[in-house]
């Protein structure tokens, strides 16, 4: 990624944030990995009645969260590189703004999926 020269600062910032948000992507691509094999472990717990159908219901549902979350943030990781045009602060902001509320947003997602995950362990394994 290269950007224009007008201002140090704000371009390192933004190359920070380009290598941020493929780590976001990978992260949310391998929950979306990880909820399908939880997903199948729990209709075989379904079976031997180890956890409610509601966690089933849950993940579903985390799943379908987390792959909206993960193409919105992949379509801006590509128009992220669009960065590099910009020739005003005002544009570098634009960019920033959003890319803050990205971060927002996904933060939330690992901290609502590791609850999930962490009550779902905690009925396989039988813990109060």
């Amino acid at each position: 990624m290269t950007l224009n020269n007008h201002g140090s600062d704000i371009d390192v910032v933004h190359k920070y944030n380009h290598v941020e948000l493929k780590g976001w992507v990978n992260q949310l691509k391998y929950i979306n990995r990880e909820i399908e094999n939880l997903l199948s472990l729990c209709k075989h717990c379904l079976i031997n009645k180890a956890i409610p159908e509601e966690t089933l219901e849950l993940f579903s549902e985390r799943k379908k969260l987390n792959n909206e979350l993960y193409k919105t943030v992949l379509s801006y990781s590509n128009t992220y590189v669009n960065v590099a045009e910009c020739d005003d602060i005002q544009c570098d902001m634009a960019y920033l703004g959003e890319y803050d509320r990205l971060r927002e947003s996904y933060h939330k997602n690992l901290e609502v999926y590791q609850k999930l995950k962490d009550k779902f362990f905690d009925e396989v394994l039988l813990k109060e």
